[in-house]
């Protein structure tokens, strides 16, 4: 992740080039929120200086070290880590970084198996229950007939985020297009509590 629109953009067509898929994301709690979502994400790129609440890259890695098991690289241009601030198993690597460089790295990151940073239970099978909060607004508004575009603004979210919790909230309802999920949706909705949806035209 990077906050310069243009390096982020340039990071991301260097990772795609090497065979990654790539969910750019303009801030720590974007990031958080798109690790939070399900998708199968393997390892998080990250500079140092991030937007948003003032999260800095080295705090948002040892949050997402803390709580997801996956790669971190770390880059930056203007800092670097003091002795112990960032967790072992943490990649840090100083800009510029050339493509090669990069995309080395991230297979690093990738094939390397994460020090456990607690012990945790075992994940819960993916249902209609354990969508989040925020899934759950996401798909409301694909029911009213929402935009990607149109869901991100209504919740602050860009459209790649919004796209990361789509990802789960099809397989969660067993579809594969927005057309299915609003079926699945309206099939749903006697069988709970919620006003009865009203379809306009």
């Amino acid at each position: 992740m990077e906050d310069e629109v243009l390096a982020r953009l340039a990071f991301a067509a260097m990772l795609e080039s090497g065979g990654f898929r790539v969910v750019p994301v303009a801030s720590a709690e974007e990031a958080l929120e798109v690790l939070g979502a399900g998708l199968d994400v393997r390892v998080m790129v990250a500079d140092v200086e991030l937007s948003g609440s003032g999260m800095d890259g080295f705090e948002l890695a040892r949050k997402v070290h803390a709580e997801h098991r996956i790669g971190i690289v770390v880059v930056s241009g203007r800092a670097s880590p003091d002795a112990g601030e960032l967790p072992p198993g943490i990649i840090f690597v100083a800009k510029p970084v050339h493509k090669a460089t990069l995309v080395h790295l991230v297979r690093d990151a990738v094939g390397r198996e994460p020090e456990p940073p607690s012990v945790r239970p075992l994940a819960e099978p993916v249902t209609a229950s354990t969508l989040t909060p925020r899934q759950h607004e996401v798909l409301g508004l694909l029911v009213q007939g929402k935009s990607n575009q149109q869901i991100g603004e209504a919740l602050g979210l860009s459209t790649n985020t919004v796209k990361v919790h789509l990802v789960t909230v099809f397989k969660v309802l067993g579809v594969s297009s927005r057309t299915e999920a609003l079926l699945a949706e309206m099939k749903r909705l006697p069988s709970r509590q919620d006003p009865p949806a009203l379809l306009l035209s």
